[in-house]
């Protein structure tokens, strides 16, 4: 509990430096690959709550700590090294960095369902020391080349490099979303998320508009 607290009083130190964040959750994200040396660019612009903890500690009477909602740009790529493993990196205006992988392991890249698992790891504020790793599922459902729908489960840890990993907080959540378009596509993304590992009810929401943009033979 208290390696706990003392992440709550970084996290919360934190917001007070730079603009208010967790852990990115964004989507745009289907079950599919890009295929061996193909590759896509995207952009997104995102809504998103976070917790205030700030405002909680000065009003710690209550367990429900209060939220500020706050607008985000995000942009990031991604790059085929084998047909059915992709190589990601996402960045966005919240100090959030993210380098991770891809694997498809159901369908390939016209199947009308498709599978993949993921995994990330993140840094906010790296000088700050606060990170975190993300285990994704991806799902999706292609009716047509022009047109998927989306769910990707996620969990999420985030933590600091001075409470280390036990004293950190737990995402359980996921994002939905539809994707149009053949070679490049436009879609919305919805993402909501529950934090665990504290006595407080937190829920974390995300709207986002964005597009992905192809390059190579996909």
């Amino acid at each position: 509990m208290m390696k706990q607290l003392l992440f709550l009083l970084l996290f919360g130190a934190t917001l007070t430096l730079v603009l208010p964040s967790c852990a990115s959750l964004t989507g745009f994200q289907d079950g599919r690959t890009v295929g061996k040396d193909n590759g896509e660019f995207y952009g997104s612009l995102n809504f998103s709550t976070s917790p205030n903890f700030n405002d909680w500690e000065d009003d710690t009477s209550t367990i429900n700590v209060p939220t500020l909602t706050f607008p985000s740009l995000e942009f990031g790529g991604r790059y085929g090294v084998a047909e059915k493993v992709d190589l990601t990196l996402r960045l966005n205006t919240n100090l959030n960095v993210g380098v991770g992988t891809k694997f498809q392991i159901v369908g390939d890249r016209q199947s009308p369902f498709a599978m993949a698992l993921g995994a990330e790891v993140g840094s906010f504020g790296l000088v700050l020391g606060l990170l975190n790793i993300q285990v994704p599922l991806y799902l999706s459902v292609h009716p047509s080349e022009s047109f998927g729908w989306y769910l990707t489960p996620r969990y999420i840890r985030q933590f600091s490099t001075y409470a280390g990993v036990e004293g950190g907080l737990s995402y359980f959540g996921g994002n939905t979303g539809f994707l149009f378009g053949k070679r490049n596509k436009f879609g919305l993304d919805i993402g909501y998320y529950r934090l665990g590992g504290i006595d407080a009810s937190i829920g974390l929401f995300q709207l986002g508009f964005g597009g992905r943009f192809a390059f190579g033979k996909n």
